[in-house]
Order: C-alpha cells, then structure tokens, then sequence
C-alpha cells in the first residue's frame, strides 16, 4: 500500500497552485507580511538604539601605581586583543566621570585583590555587546596571569565583501527568521481551519486523495511565495537600514526550506486543535508571540536567567534565527550543527505534516 501517491500529489499541487494565484490577498499578505514586519520593527530599534551606526566602544583604564608592571600591561594588551585602544585614567573617578561625560562606554579600575567594570546602561542595544567585552577581557587577564599557555588563539579574519555588522544588521534576520517561522504556521493553520469551516474537506474525504498529499500540496504551494518574501525583505532592509551581508547561499537556501516544512508541520498540528478559525488563530498568535519572547531574537540569552534560556532551547525558532545569522555570516556556528539543525527540522515537518494530514481527514470523518 502506498503511503503516498506522486502522480496524484503533482495533479493536487497544480491545481492548488492555480487556487493561489487567484487569491490574490492570500498570496500578497504571504510576501509582503514578512517585509511589513521587519519595516516597523527596524525603525523601531532603530530609534531606540541608533542601530544603523557601526560598533564603537572606548574604554578608559585605571591601574595603580602600586601595582607592578606586569599586571598593567596585561590589563593593556586584553584590552587591546579586545580591539579597543585604552584611554589611561589617573584615579578611578576619572573612570566613572569620562562615562558619564559619554568620553567612554566602559571602564575599568584594577586593585590588587580584583578588577571592576564600569559601562554606561545609556548605550541601549550594545549593552550586550560590552557585557560579551566585559566577560572576554576578564577571561583573557586571568589566562595571561596564571601563566597557562595559549593553545587557541584569535585572529582577526578581514571580510572583502564589504559587511558591516550594526544593531540593526544584527536584529533585521532575527525579525525575518521570526517572520518566516510566523507567516509559514499562520499560512498553513488559517488554510486548514477555513477549509474545515467551509466543509472543503469533507468533500475530499469520499475521493481517493489522502490527507498527507492535501496537506503536502498545499506546504508546496506557500513554500515559493515565502521564498520570493526572504529575499524581498533582506534587499528592502539593506535598501532602508543599510545593512549587507556575506550570504552562503547554500546554507541560505537550506536553512530557509527546512525551517518552512517545520512551519508547515506545526501549523498543521495546530489547525487539528479547533475547529473555530478566530480561536485558531488566537491561539497560535499567544504560542508565536511566547516563542518570539525567548528566542534569542529581541532579548539576547545573556540578559536572560537560566530558566528563559532553558525555556528558549526548546522552540525551534531560536534554532531557526541561528541557522539563518550563520547563512548570512554574521554569527559562528559549527557546520556539524548546522546540517543537525536541518537534518531535524527537515525530519519533523515531514513527520508533523504526514502525521497531521492523515488526522486531519480522521477527524472530519467523525
């Protein structure tokens, strides 16, 4: 027995296709939403943060003259591995009135039993950033005096393509991997939930066609639209916040056509918990408003207590944002858990889309 009939699945989504294209508001609300979305929310932490400015931190430095020679300097060369040319102090006071004055961003006074960091909460947005500095020299002094060789070492890597990584650059594919993620569960749900109103299924539950092949043949035919909609909003974010980047273009392809089967699967799953199309969809706005929440996309994991960042490693949207930043280099990641995080979501969707379409029919049989 087939699980699956090919020639019926093409015939399916050919006319699903032909469906689409004349619902027209479905199909433009499928391209445009992701673009409308990261548009408002750019400007918004734009505003806030100044985001479409490059990275620039000062730092001044307080080291005693008590204190010998050798610690000093390796206070000076953190700093400097950091990338950051200090600015000396005389006192420690000096350090905290150069940033309050906004001379520096962060600070640091040295004592013979410890070290202490001072940064400025004004600098909105980059507060990750100097925490992520902060944490890097402290772990860079404690190696250099305990005497420990260095068996990694860091390197810049200089970038000829032209990237330059602001607060915004760095946010905008966050807010489109949470898009794509949002517009895939909300396409797919919406669709089933009005077909199941309307009866539509019903009428398909008396033909040979199986629920998994409905249910592929519709996931196939919102996977271009969504497609041509990632493209779309990275040329119009670069195009209004001035943000580029150096795309792997198949890592790029990659992460976005896995992590839509996943959306497809889960919108699936989510449209076999109501029959009512306004409580569907006010139930899968509450999940993705809680999955956007912890997803390492608007608040970083490092603001985060353990048990948010517990929370957000179990929705996929904060594997699909990391998947998305690496295509687009802007953030490090093994290559190994890259093809894991598609491997699963490939998995999952197939499975959720499977499993779904073939309830859904059951379900509509009662």
């Amino acid at each position: 027995m087939k699980i699956i009939s090919f020639r019926r699945l093409i015939e399916f989504t050919k006319k699903n296709f032909f469906i689409l294209i004349r619902d027209k508001q479905s199909l433009f609300s499928i391209i445009i939403l992701p673009v409308v979305i990261v548009i408002i929310l750019g400007f918004v932490i734009a505003g806030l943060s100044g985001g479409t400015n490059a990275v620039r931190v000062k730092m001044g430095i307080h080291i005693p003259e008590n204190l010998s020679s050798k610690y000093g300097n390796v206070i000076e060369k953190a700093a400097k591995n950091s990338g950051i040319s200090p600015i000396l102090a005389e006192h420690p006071d000096q350090i905290r009135e150069m940033i309050i004055d906004g001379e520096t961003q962060i600070g640091l006074s040295a004592s013979a039993s410890e070290i202490t960091f001072y940064y400025d909460q004004s600098f909105g947005q980059y507060n990750n950033y100097l925490m992520i500095l902060q944490s890097f020299m402290a772990d860079d002094i404690n190696q250099r005096l305990s005497g420990i060789p260095r068996f990694v070492g860091i390197e810049p890597v200089k970038v000829e393509t032209g990237v330059s990584l602001t607060v915004i650059g760095f946010i905008v594919p966050g807010v489109v991997a949470m898009a794509i993620i949002m517009v895939g569960v909300y396409g797919m749900a919406i669709t089933l939930a009005t077909h199941k109103q309307s009866e539509v299924i019903k009428r398909f539950i008396v033909t040979p066609v199986k629920g998994s092949e409905y249910v592929i043949s519709i996931a196939i035919n919102r996977y271009w639209p969504s497609l041509i909609s990632t493209f779309l909003t990275l040329n119009v974010s670069g195009w209004i916040f001035s943000t580029s980047y150096d795309v792997k273009w198949i890592p790029f392809i990659t992460i976005i056509t896995t992590g839509l089967i996943l959306a497809f699967g889960i919108g699936t799953m989510l449209s076999l918990a109501f029959k009512d199309l306004w409580t569907t969809m006010s139930f899968i706005t509450v999940i993705l408003v809680i999955m956007m929440l912890f997803s390492n996309v608007y608040y970083p994991f490092s603001i985060m207590p353990e048990y948010m960042r517990v929370i957000g490693h179990l929705f996929p949207i904060t594997y699909f944002a990391a998947g998305f930043r690496y295509s687009l280099g802007i953030e490090g990641m093994f290559l190994s858990r890259f093809i894991t995080i598609n491997v699963v979501f490939a998995l999952c969707g197939f499975l959720l889309l499977f499993i779904g379409g073939k309830l859904l029919f059951r379900f509509e049989r009662k």
